[in-house]
């Protein structure tokens, strides 16, 4: 299965680039995901919570990045995921480049999907994944840009009384907090934004 999405960041491509190779900072942002294990500079160990329902799966796995090319701003990774409760397996690899635009940088993320064992149940609608795609990418690009805090060109005296607040450097990072995956919301705004598209054209 193979999915496309896309998201931008308000950050010049360059700043952009060395934001997502920062895969501790990027996973962080990632919904129900945290990385347990750094091997090196390319190599992980990480763990996704999933709930569907009243059901919560676990999967445990291992990231590699690879085809790095920091010229022309691109890369792969590569995961291989196992459910703790032998309920399945999954392997994802995806890609991501970036371009200009405007002030900021589009990301570009080709995503590609293989399920196996009971998980891959859910995994029969392409379609439906697409969505639910879409909605971790849009939540993952939401969570991103929570963490860049962009200084501002003019300063600003402080009063005598008060001391002067500590400006945020550019890219400064503030942990997020995570918790699981939940499918069911997924699939909830998923079906709102096909409806949303099937009404509009009509």
């Amino acid at each position: 299965m193979q999915i496309k999405n896309e998201f931008e960041v308000p950050l010049p491509p360059a700043e952009a680039w060395s934001l997502l190779m920062n895969v501790p900072v990027t996973a962080s942002c990632f919904p129900g995901a945290e990385l347990t294990e750094t091997i090196d500079a390319d190599n992980y160990k990480g763990r996704v919570a999933v709930k569907l329902g009243p059901v919560k799966m676990a999967f445990s796995g291992k990231l590699r990045v690879h085809n790095r090319d920091d010229a022309r701003r691109s890369a792969a990774v590569k995961a291989t995921w196992t459910e703790t409760k032998g309920r399945g397996n999954a392997v994802t690899v995806t890609r991501f480049s970036l371009r200009e635009q405007g002030s900021g940088t589009l990301v570009v993320v080709e995503s590609e999907l293989q399920l196996a064992g009971q998980v891959a149940q859910y995994g029969r609608g392409a379609g439906m994944i697409s969505e639910i795609s879409a909605q971790l990418i849009s939540k993952f690009a939401e969570n991103l840009r929570a963490h860049i805090h962009p200084v501002s060109s003019v300063a600003t005296e402080a009063k005598p009384e008060q001391p002067k607040p500590e400006q945020p450097k550019a890219g400064q990072l503030k942990p997020v907090p995570q918790k699981e995956i939940s499918v069911i919301a997924l699939l909830w705004r998923a079906l709102i934004q096909r409806f949303k598209r099937i009404f509009s054209s009509r």
